[in-house]
């Protein structure tokens, strides 16, 4: 072995003068060398055993690639989960027997299956949550005698005249003492549970290191705390849907915390909805059911379509609008939604909404939410009127997206120290806000549906005063002070929901939004004669939550479905439409694009800016030190040394990267195949998987099944529009660029990389 070790040192002293990847020529070894090389594949194969399942193992002999599981806060890499979902496909078709024809049919419908279970357990997680969120909320006013446990709605349905609700106090100022404290008692419980979803995320690559040309992120670069349950949880499970692992985010502990804080968050009057937190309920739900079967646990991609399904039931059971949730996922959430997948959601959505109205959470049997029956028909100038609110609409959006990261940013450093305090402030000034106002005092949902009724008709709800506070202002000769609480609550409902949304527990934007909407819409419909004010009311509410969530199609089929009103779709779109056309003109960024990982771009986003800036895909080729680090020169005879990769994936660290791959190239910069980082990093650090002193074939060696030997290319002249679509399109983690003619290697380029040079071009 003299000659190995002696042409070793000699490459070792190449790599410390110049870092090239030292190469190992066959002409050094002796005839002796073959039988310690099979000695070492037997033993990665022993090891490997013991890391990999069967199926993963006997993949070993395909070009799938990726065998590890994916390190946290990577992106999956979609096409070669595909393929390796389709590989799991043919072995179990290609089982015989009636044990092989049972796993068959089984594989075709435990997708199914799967479904049906998270819509059933998403509709049992929200019958607590509604039922918490009901009995608790009320007890800032009172209680109900025929039964404690119950709310007011269900106490007093479906009777006029409301017998059985005992309010605390006939004293205004014990009303609000007792109405104060339960809020501040409640909201506190909500704080206190989202604390125990405290957890630290790494540091990442920041925009002023690729700007500079300096990818490294330094060594003592603090950890970030977050709050998992905190929030509506869709930015994170937009960032998850999109690829990204983020582990612990839909723990069956955070389902849990989420659907608590949930419930005692809302109940406590603060103006946020339990809509936004089902999302990542539902979703959450999905994951603990898709860990059951084998199809979605073992693939990154299938786990997505199963949460994807999952999150289509959110809205179901939030709202009783099982297609609005379906087409929520489809143009919000998902960024992969075959056919398959749509088909799935309708199934689980429906569940979930059969369920939840049986189970019947408000004892009124209603699964709509805020049921209308107008009998007006609006009139052709009244589109003016729609116009105007879809306008302030996406005023208030715009309003609220800056708004909202303006105070987080301001309050960053106190809110993460002191979250409670900040939770206490805002709950008491909540209180003395809307408590003395007759509208905004009442539990949202239910001030929406105040807002929404028309005035001509009977009301139905016994407990409250025959058409309500609101129709008797109304009908008053003198309506000045009605006028002025109208104002004065739009704008507390704006403010406080500005600042309430960055508050460390679970909160909602949409009944927020609604209600916001609401109150606008009613007050402009005060000026406009012949025609209900509780119809511009209804479409104030869609013009506004379009604002903050730029959703067009689904919003539009989620309000038909809220209302049962199908004769006001027209007026619905045009107000979501050009709420949506006002928001985007004066801010690009939605409040859902915001994620605590802070990389991550739509596809509708990432093409714009794309398209405007233009450019090519040489534009993306990283520095020269930078594509060193991740080349890989594997010569002619593909011999190499373990200490060579160990180099190697110690410069690939420095970067802070977590998609980064190894590309092997040959000495005319040939491309020979991809190794993920992950898998080079359980190679080279397993204990007895490589050798540390003999060179191994980095191609048929023990590595050999976690090469990539067919990556995906792109030619360096090509549109940046292209290398754009290629990785939203097909979900791709890296693509390798190549020259024109020659088909050398120019550089690779990883999707966190893309996202953070598209970011660069956007701030231009």
């Amino acid at each position: 072995m003299t000659d190995i070790d002696g042409a070793s040192a000699s490459r070792s002293r190449e790599e410390a003068v110049d870092e090239i990847t030292p190469l190992v020529d066959r002409s050094h070894l002796h005839p002796g060398y073959a039988q310690p090389r099979r000695r070492s594949i037997d033993t990665a194969s022993s090891i490997l055993t013991s890391h990999l399942s069967r199926d993963e193992l006997a993949l070993a002999d395909t070009a799938v690639g990726e065998r590890l599981p994916y390190d946290a806060y990577q992106t999956i890499d979609w096409l070669h989960d595909l393929i390796k979902d389709a590989f799991r496909y043919r072995t179990i078709k290609s089982q015989k027997g009636v044990r092989g024809a049972f796993q068959s049919a089984y594989e075709d419908y435990q997708g199914w299956l799967a479904a049906a279970m998270v819509g059933i357990l998403t509709a049992f997680v929200a019958f607590f949550v509604d039922y918490a969120e009901s009995s608790f909320g009320d007890l800032k006013f009172g209680y109900c005698k025929r039964n404690p446990i119950f709310g007011r709605e269900a106490c007093c349905f479906p009777r006029e005249a409301c017998l059985d609700w005992q309010p605390w106090s006939d004293s205004y100022g014990a009303s609000f003492a007792v109405y104060a404290v339960v809020a501040w008692a409640l909201a506190m419980g909500a704080g206190l549970v989202t604390k125990l979803t405290r957890t630290e995320i790494p540091a990442f690559a920041s925009h002023e290191a690729h700007d500079s040309g300096d990818h490294a992120v330094s060594a003592g670069a603090p950890n970030r705390a977050i709050f998992m349950a905190a929030g509506s949880g869709i930015p994170e499970i937009k960032l998850l849907l999109s690829g990204y692992e983020f582990p612990n985010l839909l723990s069956f502990k955070v389902l849990v915390v989420k659907a608590v804080g949930a419930s005692l968050a809302v109940a406590s009057g603060l103006c946020l909805g339990k809509e936004g937190p089902f999302v990542h309920i539902s979703t959450s739900a999905g994951y603990v059911v898709a860990r059951l079967f084998p199809q979605f646990r073992d693939n990154g991609r299938k786990l997505r379509e199963m949460l994807s399904i999952a999150c289509s039931s959110a809205l179901a059971v939030a709202f009783g609008s099982p297609v609005g949730g379906v087409l929520f996922v489809y143009e919000e959430m998902s960024s992969q939604f075959p056919r398959k997948v749509l088909w799935k959601a309708f199934l689980c959505s429906l569940i979930a909404a059969i369920m939840l109205k049986a189970l019947d959470p408000t004892r009124t049997g209603r699964l709509v939410l805020f049921e209308t029956n107008y009998g007006v028909i609006y009139k052709p100038h009244n589109y003016v009127f729609f116009v105007l609110l879809g306008v302030c609409g996406g005023l208030f959006g715009a309003a609220f997206c800056k708004g909202s990261q303006m105070w987080t940013r301001r309050m960053k450093s106190f809110i993460n120290k002191h979250p409670l305090v900040e939770l206490t402030g805002i709950v008491l000034v909540t209180a003395a806000l809307q408590y003395p106002n007759p509208i905004t005092r009442e539990p949202a949902l239910l001030m929406i549906k105040n807002l929404l009724r028309d005035c001509d008709t009977k009301a139905v709800d016994g407990f409250a005063k025959k058409d309500g506070w609101i129709c008797e202002q109304e009908r008053q000769a003198d309506k000045t002070a009605y006028y002025a609480w109208l104002i004065y609550g739009t704008i507390v409902k704006i403010v406080l929901t500005t600042v309430t949304v960055g508050s460390r527990i679970p909160s909602g934007l949409i009944v927020p939004a609604l209600g916001a909407g609401a109150i606008s819409g009613r007050l402009l419909g005060q000026v406009v004669s012949g025609t209900s004010p509780a119809i511009f009311a209804m479409v104030g509410a869609a013009a506004f939550l379009a604002g903050v969530s730029r959703m067009t199609v689904s919003l539009t089929v989620i309000m038909l479905e809220l209302t049962g009103e199908v004769e006001y779709i027209p007026p619905f779109m045009i107000a979501i439409l050009t709420a949506k056309v006002v928001v985007d003109a004066l801010h690009e960024e939605g409040v859902n694009d915001h994620t605590v990982l802070g990389e991550y771009l739509e596809h509708e986003h990432a093409s714009n800016i794309a398209r405007s800036h233009g450019g090519l895909v040489e534009d993306l080729i990283p520095p020269h030190q930078h594509m060193a680090d991740m080349t890989f020169h594997v010569g002619p005879e593909y011999r190499v040394l373990k200490r060579a990769l160990s180099h190697k994936l110690e410069r690939m660290k420095r970067h802070g990267l977590r998609d980064a791959a190894l590309v092997l190239v040959d000495d005319r910069e040939q491309l020979h195949g991809v190794i993920s980082e992950a898998e080079l990093d359980f190679a080279v650090n397993e204990e007895g998987f490589l050798s540390d002193t003999e060179p191994f074939d980095v191609l048929t060696g023990p590595m050999s099944p976690f090469v990539d030997r067919s990556p995906l290319t792109l030619n360096a002249g090509a549109p940046l529009e292209m290398v754009v679509e290629m990785f939203y399109q097909l979900g791709l983690r890296h693509v390798v660029i190549v020259e024109e003619g020659s088909s050398r290697v120019l550089g690779v380029v990883l999707k966190q990389q893309l996202v953070l040079y598209l970011e660069h071009l956007r701030g231009l």
